[in-house]
């Protein structure tokens, strides 16, 4: 099945900011927790389309071909179809604690979804399940530069939105226990 997909032009400009699009009319999106998120886009590498972060919802989207996953049943993993929304970045949004592309969309859009269903089920299946304590996408990925540090970001003004701190203990390993942040 090929996905590659010339840009396409439903993705909001960076004035427009972050939009609720409808799912079942260029798209469907399947969602995952951060861990298993992480272990997803490990394995598929290349494969991966491009990746939306909600950080509100500890959750990353992958974008599919609409009704590819519609009979989907994996544990921790959300299938959006017809009649649902998903808030779609800019492609130029990559970095904040808002919604965000943690894979910009580039030559694809779209994720393959048979790849993105056996891998997730593979990774949910692995009884491996997302702790209690919140690690930040950037540390899921192995992107510890990007770290919070264990500070959470103060919310923008005006969003009701709660930001945990990272528990993932990289500040610690760096700069030893009880040490802080790291200098940027």
């Amino acid at each position: 099945m090929q996905t590659d997909v010339p840009f396409p032009t439903w993705l909001p400009t960076a004035e427009q900011g972050p939009r609720p699009l409808p799912c079942g009319r260029w798209f469907d999106a399947v969602g995952a927790g951060g861990a298993e998120a992480a272990r997803a886009i490990a394995r598929l590498g290349e494969r991966t389309g491009p990746v939306i972060h909600h950080p509100a919802e500890h959750t990353m989207f992958w974008l599919v071909q609409v009704g590819a996953a519609d009979l989907w049943r994996l544990p921790g993993v959300t299938v959006l179809g017809a009649g649902e929304r998903l808030t779609v970045p800019p492609p130029s949004r990559t970095e904040g604690p808002c919604v965000r592309w943690l894979i910009p969309p580039h030559r694809r859009c779209l994720t393959d979804a048979a790849a993105l269903h056996h891998v997730l089920k593979v990774v949910t299946a692995s009884g491996h399940r997302t702790p209690d304590a919140y690690r930040t996408v950037e540390c899921h990925t192995g992107a510890h530069r990007l770290c919070t540090k264990a500070v959470a970001p103060p919310p923008p003004a005006g969003i009701p939105v709660i930001y945990l701190a990272c528990d993932c203990g990289c500040h610690e390993r760096a700069l030893g226990p009880g040490r802080g942040s790291l200098a940027s």
